[in-house]
């Protein structure tokens, strides 16, 4: 999604475009990976953003259709702005908790299972929850 999609959808959805929430559309589009609102905060609030408006605009930019929300390691969420209309896919380190975007989609195979379980999708997110295979910060090297 481009920032001239994003900023039209605001518009369309009756947001004024202040100069606090062009940043943190700015700081989502910059964004090379899934961060979660205090990281966010601290990338905005140079703009004047207190952290309860990140939030309340997180929210809203998840309800419009044009960012996700993933949930990351103790529930945290995480947020990023969606490729497109079609499945994503990422992976979540467990022992770091930085969740990774993967450019590639889900075997089709899994859209026809959640379809035979008698769900109808509205999209196709998945998360795969993993240990790095590199030495993250924090973690001993003896696992």
């Amino acid at each position: 999604m481009t920032r001239a999609d994003i900023l039209e959808r605001l518009r369309a959805s009756g947001y004024r475009l202040t100069r606090p929430r062009r940043a943190l559309v700015e700081a989502l589009l910059q964004a090379e990976r899934p961060l979660t609102a205090d990281e966010l905060h601290r990338r905005v609030r140079r703009a004047g953003m207190n952290l309860s408006t990140v939030y309340r605009n997180l929210s809203a930019f998840v309800e419009m259709g044009w960012l996700t929300a993933m949930c990351g390691v103790n529930g945290k969420q995480h947020y990023c702005v969606q490729a497109g209309d079609g499945p994503s896919f990422s992976i979540l380190c467990l022992d770091c908790g930085k969740i990774n975007p993967v450019a590639a989609a889900p075997d089709p195979a899994l859209s026809d299972t959640v379809r035979g379980l008698g769900f109808k999708a509205e999209s196709l997110r998945v998360t795969l929850a993993a240990h790095c295979a590199h030495v993250c910060k924090g973690r001993s090297e003896t696992r």
